[in-house]
């Protein structure tokens, strides 16, 4: 195991996996109110800003452009629970 973690995209993709299990844990276990929908949604983004950091390499290009599409990230990843909490 210790072999798996010595390499940062292996360590994120341990990460990943975690917190999809994670996700899916909260949907499972009961129906979705307020509190797992933003639950979701905050692990939703954390998990776009690792993918957008390391799998697409971004921490090393330029920081608007980094965080345009953090904010992109965000504001689509909050839009579609909010339609579903509001709509």
């Amino acid at each position: 195991m210790r072999h798996l973690t010595q390499n940062s995209l292996n360590r994120t993709w341990l990460i990943l996996i975690g917190l999809t299990l994670l996700t899916t844990a909260i949907a499972e276990s009961s129906a979705l109110t307020t509190v797992s929908v933003t639950a979701i949604t905050l692990i939703v983004i954390v998990k776009g800003r690792l993918i957008i950091r390391e799998y697409m390499d971004m921490k090393s290009a330029n920081p608007v452009l980094y965080w345009a599409l953090i904010a992109y990230m965000v504001l689509f990843s909050t839009a579609m629970p909010l339609s579903f909490l509001f709509g």
